[in-house]
Protein backbone atom coordinates (compact mmCIF):
# COMPACT_ATOMS: atom_id res chain seq x y z
CA UNK A 1 0.00 0.00 0.00
CA UNK A 2 2.85 2.33 1.18
CA UNK A 3 4.63 1.94 -2.38
CA UNK A 4 1.03 2.61 -4.24
CA UNK A 5 1.03 5.95 -1.94
CA UNK A 6 4.46 6.86 -3.45
CA UNK A 7 4.24 5.56 -7.04
CA UNK A 8 0.97 7.83 -7.27
CA UNK A 9 2.52 10.83 -5.73
CA UNK A 10 5.14 10.95 -8.05
CA UNK A 11 3.02 10.45 -10.84
CA UNK A 12 1.05 13.38 -9.90
CA UNK A 13 4.17 15.56 -9.95
CA UNK A 14 5.19 14.54 -13.48
CA UNK A 15 1.59 15.17 -14.50
CA UNK A 16 1.32 18.22 -12.61
CA UNK A 17 5.20 19.95 -14.09
CA UNK A 18 3.96 18.90 -17.72
CA UNK A 19 0.85 20.66 -17.56
CA UNK A 20 2.63 23.56 -16.31
CA UNK A 21 5.75 22.95 -19.34
CA UNK A 22 2.17 22.99 -21.31
CA UNK A 23 1.88 26.82 -21.07
CA UNK A 24 5.30 27.95 -19.79
CA UNK A 25 5.40 29.87 -23.30
CA UNK A 26 2.81 32.37 -21.52
CA UNK A 27 5.24 33.22 -18.33
CA UNK A 28 6.28 36.66 -18.18
CA UNK A 29 5.52 40.15 -18.30
CA UNK A 30 3.50 41.33 -21.91
CA UNK A 31 2.43 44.68 -22.95
CA UNK A 32 0.13 45.93 -25.97
CA UNK A 33 -2.65 48.57 -26.54
CA UNK A 34 -6.15 46.97 -27.30
CA UNK A 35 -8.61 47.59 -30.12
CA UNK A 36 -12.97 47.35 -28.78
CA UNK A 37 -14.59 47.03 -31.94
CA UNK A 38 -18.68 48.19 -30.19
CA UNK A 39 -16.60 51.93 -29.48
CA UNK A 40 -16.26 54.53 -32.11
CA UNK A 41 -13.99 56.85 -29.56
CA UNK A 42 -11.69 56.31 -27.36
CA UNK A 43 -11.83 52.73 -28.66
CA UNK A 44 -7.44 51.68 -27.92
CA UNK A 45 -6.51 51.45 -24.41
CA UNK A 46 -2.74 50.02 -23.12
CA UNK A 47 -2.79 46.32 -21.94
CA UNK A 48 -0.51 45.10 -18.92
CA UNK A 49 -0.36 41.14 -18.67
CA UNK A 50 1.75 39.87 -15.86
CA UNK A 51 1.88 35.88 -16.03
CA UNK A 52 3.28 33.11 -13.75
CA UNK A 53 2.49 29.91 -14.72
CA UNK A 54 4.35 27.96 -11.42
CA UNK A 55 2.87 30.24 -9.10
CA UNK A 56 -0.67 30.25 -11.29
CA UNK A 57 -0.48 34.32 -10.94
CA UNK A 58 -2.66 35.98 -13.96
CA UNK A 59 -2.84 39.42 -13.24
CA UNK A 60 -4.50 41.93 -15.90
CA UNK A 61 -4.15 45.59 -15.78
CA UNK A 62 -5.58 48.49 -18.02
CA UNK A 63 -3.43 51.53 -17.09
CA UNK A 64 -5.04 53.86 -19.69
CA UNK A 65 -8.46 52.80 -18.12
CA UNK A 66 -7.18 52.55 -14.34
CA UNK A 67 -8.80 48.83 -14.19
CA UNK A 68 -7.14 45.76 -13.26
CA UNK A 69 -8.01 42.40 -12.24
CA UNK A 70 -7.28 38.85 -12.22
CA UNK A 71 -7.76 35.66 -14.54
CA UNK A 72 -8.12 31.80 -13.84
CA UNK A 73 -7.13 29.85 -16.06
CA UNK A 74 -9.89 27.51 -17.79
CA UNK A 75 -8.11 25.52 -20.32
CA UNK A 76 -4.72 25.49 -22.40
CA UNK A 77 -2.51 23.31 -24.60
CA UNK A 78 0.77 24.09 -25.89
CA UNK A 79 -0.46 27.43 -27.79
CA UNK A 80 -3.77 28.49 -26.41
CA UNK A 81 -5.11 29.67 -23.09
CA UNK A 82 -8.48 30.51 -22.51
CA UNK A 83 -9.28 32.63 -19.19
CA UNK A 84 -12.42 34.07 -17.43
CA UNK A 85 -11.70 37.60 -16.31
CA UNK A 86 -12.60 39.73 -13.36
CA UNK A 87 -12.34 43.02 -12.76
CA UNK A 88 -11.25 44.17 -9.29
CA UNK A 89 -10.83 47.87 -9.73
CA UNK A 90 -12.60 50.53 -11.26
CA UNK A 91 -15.20 48.27 -12.35
CA UNK A 92 -17.40 51.83 -13.58
CA UNK A 93 -14.96 52.05 -16.53
CA UNK A 94 -14.24 48.26 -17.58
CA UNK A 95 -16.55 45.21 -17.83
CA UNK A 96 -16.60 43.31 -14.45
CA UNK A 97 -16.62 39.85 -16.10
CA UNK A 98 -15.11 38.35 -19.29
CA UNK A 99 -13.27 35.56 -21.49
CA UNK A 100 -10.46 36.04 -22.61
CA UNK A 101 -8.12 33.87 -25.26
CA UNK A 102 -4.49 33.92 -25.26
CA UNK A 103 -2.81 32.26 -28.76
CA UNK A 104 0.43 32.41 -29.28
CA UNK A 105 1.85 34.26 -32.20
CA UNK A 106 5.77 33.49 -31.87
CA UNK A 107 7.81 33.17 -28.89
CA UNK A 108 7.66 37.50 -28.24
CA UNK A 109 3.86 37.94 -29.14
CA UNK A 110 0.64 36.85 -28.04
CA UNK A 111 -2.89 37.28 -29.63
CA UNK A 112 -5.52 38.76 -27.01
CA UNK A 113 -9.48 38.04 -27.81
CA UNK A 114 -11.68 39.51 -25.30
CA UNK A 115 -15.56 38.13 -25.36
CA UNK A 116 -18.53 39.11 -22.98
CA UNK A 117 -19.10 35.74 -21.08
CA UNK A 118 -21.42 33.77 -23.07
CA UNK A 119 -20.55 35.99 -25.87
CA UNK A 120 -20.11 34.81 -29.52
CA UNK A 121 -18.09 37.93 -31.29
CA UNK A 122 -15.05 38.89 -30.19
CA UNK A 123 -15.37 42.39 -28.58
CA UNK A 124 -11.73 43.26 -28.57
CA UNK A 125 -8.30 42.15 -29.55
CA UNK A 126 -4.61 42.80 -29.24
CA UNK A 127 -0.92 41.63 -30.07
CA UNK A 128 1.00 41.72 -26.86
CA UNK A 129 4.48 41.70 -27.30
CA UNK A 130 6.86 40.19 -24.05
CA UNK A 131 8.07 42.98 -22.39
Amino acid sequence: MKIKSILFFFITLILVGCKTDDIVWLDGQWEGVGCQLDLEENNTWSISLEIDVYQQSFEIQYPSLECSGQWELVEYSYNRAVFNELILENTNTCIKEGTVIITKVDENHISFSYYIIDGEDVLAFSTLKRK
